[in-house]
């Protein structure tokens, strides 16, 4: 059968956008270990009087609605979804609870009107306003050389929502908040469960969409976003006890700070570590001053110029990062620092539970969030009853990191079991989930059987009718 001319030139756009990704992937790798990083002022996002805040913003409930706006959502920062899509902006609340504003992406099959909202949390992973799904799924392109935050401006809500599309593919509606606010936060405690209550809140407030508290919702996030969504399910009693969520699903949730800094040190993804103490430092002068006498004057440089590119140039230009050679002192004199200590400490396991069904998944041989540290996680949200299923994952095995990611395996390979999980959760009539945990190792839970039969459709058949543009849950 001959290609359509749209699937031909389809096929064009995505081969250049590749090879110009995949070249620029070896300029900036090889670029990192040549030279030094010089930091410059972050770019400031094009500008956009949709994202500015009310003067009555202290007046409005959070979750109400600023304002909206109808798009074109793209996938991969290049290729028209073929569905309905708005953005709104909606009041939600700072990590002290302050009045602020942020934006949520909304996708509806074309012209359905649906009556189940996925909450998908991508993981936008950087401090950069131009990174979050807001702008990647809407403006911009995967490299772009007349670009500041360049030359690799691909951010990954981009991709993730070839697996949020899944939620499409039901006659869902998906949402994908910009979980750390007009600001681009990045590990705030508390502040991305607020976003994220607060988006599902304006997505049933939007008309168009004809919803209620009562809309079954479910959550999903991997990674940043994974953090974003246990932030939301520890909130929502006391935050937003209205919603209806009946489930939670997320892999690989780096709630152990300390564990992920000692365990993703050299590793492929070390480029995390400065991202991390960037977001960190955002919140915290504190912070920022105190760190800041523990680095080398290369990693003040590779610090500041964190803060002005996604995750994927940052990962580039920071391949196999190892801190010891940019502090001064050893890691445990550094951890030790009292503000230091209180800053990470706020943004680890708290204790506290939650009453939100919930699915875990995370790899054993885990680089980015250790299995340590998601089973510290487990352990407290079992201690306070929690219904939460769990499962550690052997594979891929413990290949070395230097030039593998258990973490980027893992978050493909669990995906379809997390779904699957999910999608029974979202289509049980609002049944109360089994009682207690249910912890398993398991060699990959890609061969359980709901997984396998969420593989094609879900995870194949409908990201590819996503990238060419076709109809999607409609």
């Amino acid at each position: 059968m001959r290609p359509t001319p749209q699937r031909a030139r389809t096929s064009t756009i995505v081969r250049r956008a590749l090879t110009a990704t995949l070249t620029m992937g070896i300029l900036c790798g090889g670029n990192a270990v040549a030279g030094p990083v010089v930091a410059a002022a972050p770019p400031s996002p094009p500008r956009d009087a949709f994202y500015d805040h009310p003067a009555d913003l202290a007046t409005l409930a959070p979750g109400s609605i600023i304002r909206t706006r109808k798009i074109t959502a793209r996938s991969l920062q290049l290729l028209p979804i073929n569905v309905d899509a708005w953005q709104l902006l909606y009041r939600t609340s700072g990590a002290d609870k302050q009045p602020d504003a942020t934006v949520t992406t909304v996708l509806v099959p074309r012209g359905k009107r649906p009556t189940k909202l996925l909450s998908y949390q991508a993981a936008t992973d950087s401090t950069l306003r131009q990174c979050n799904p807001s702008y990647s799924l809407r403006t911009g392109l995967p490299v772009s050389f007349s670009t500041r935050p360049g030359p690799l401006t691909f951010a990954l809500p981009g991709a993730e929502v070839l697996l949020a599309s899944a939620g499409l593919a039901q006659g869902w509606a998906v949402a994908l908040p910009d979980h750390g606010g007009t600001s681009a936060r990045f590990l705030t405690p508390r502040q991305p469960g607020y976003a994220t209550l607060d988006g599902i809140r304006a997505v049933q407030n939007f008309s168009p969409m004809r919803m209620s508290a009562k809309t079954p919702v479910g959550l999903w996030g991997y990674s940043g976003g994974a953090i974003a969504s246990s932030w939301a399910i520890e909130e929502k009693q006391s935050y937003a006890p209205e919603l209806t969520i009946t489930g939670a699903a997320f892999g690989a949730p780096e709630r152990d700070l300390t564990a992920s800094l000692r365990s993703v040190n050299g590793a492929l993804l070390g480029g995390l570590i400065p991202i991390a103490l960037d977001g960190i430092s955002k919140d915290s002068p504190g912070f920022r001053t105190a760190i800041r006498r523990y680095l080398t004057p290369q990693g003040r440089a590779v610090l500041a110029e964190t803060g002005n590119q996604c995750i994927g140039q940052n990962a580039l230009l920071n391949l196999w990062f190892d801190y010891r050679r940019y502090l001064t002192k050893p890691l445990n004199v550094v951890l030790a620092d009292p503000v230091i200590k209180r800053e990470i400490a706020a943004r680890s396991i708290t204790g506290r539970s939650t009453s939100v069904p919930t699915y875990i998944y995370n790899g054993v041989n885990e680089e980015v969030a250790p299995i340590s540290g998601t089973d510290k996680l487990v352990r407290s949200y079992c201690a306070g009853g929690a219904p939460v299923t769990y499962r550690r994952e052997l594979l891929p095995p413990n290949i070395p990191q230097q030039i593998f990611s258990t973490h980027g395996t893992v978050a493909i390979t669990g995906a379809p079991g997390a779904f699957a999980w999910l999608k029974s959760r979202m289509n049980s009539g609002g049944a109360p989930a089994r009682s207690g945990c249910d912890v398993s190792t398991v060699p990959a839970t890609l061969t359980n059987a709901g997984a396998l039969g969420e593989l094609g459709p879900s995870f194949i058949v409908n990201p590819l009718a996503t990238m060419l543009g076709l109809p999607i849950g409609s």
